[in-house]
């Protein structure tokens, strides 16, 4: 990794490998990117197809992940203040899965009904 960054907060949808996956979500900081794969301080997020409440996604632990860019399908840039080290997942009245801090919400999911 040469490109060191300033203080800058992703959130970053990972590719699934396979249709049955869950959405693997990564949002923390840029440590450092290349022209092959990115480093993130983050924690990670899985969640299936249908999210109904807060224990249907799973929340890691802080770490630092190396992702190739060829396994990113889109990045969400974050407010540089955001906490997302000490961000609490809550859920709005719509039933949509947020990561809160004091002063910002980030989604992670919305709900989604089953379909018939």
């Amino acid at each position: 990794m040469t490109d060191k960054s300033p203080c800058i907060v992703w959130k970053v949808r990972v590719v699934k490998a396979y249709h049955e996956a869950h959405n693997h979500l990564l949002i923390g900081e840029v440590l450092a990117k290349d022209s092959v794969c990115v480093e993130l301080n983050c924690r990670s997020f899985h969640f299936g197809r249908l999210v109904n409440s807060l224990k249907d996604v799973l929340a890691g632990e802080l770490g630092i992940r190396i992702i190739p860019w060829s396994h990113i399908e889109i990045i969400n840039v974050l407010p540089d203040e955001f906490d997302f080290a000490e961000a609490k997942l809550s859920i709005d009245a719509e039933g949509s899965i947020l990561l809160e801090d004091r002063a910002h919400a980030c989604p992670i999911a919305t709900r989604r009904e089953p379909r018939h």
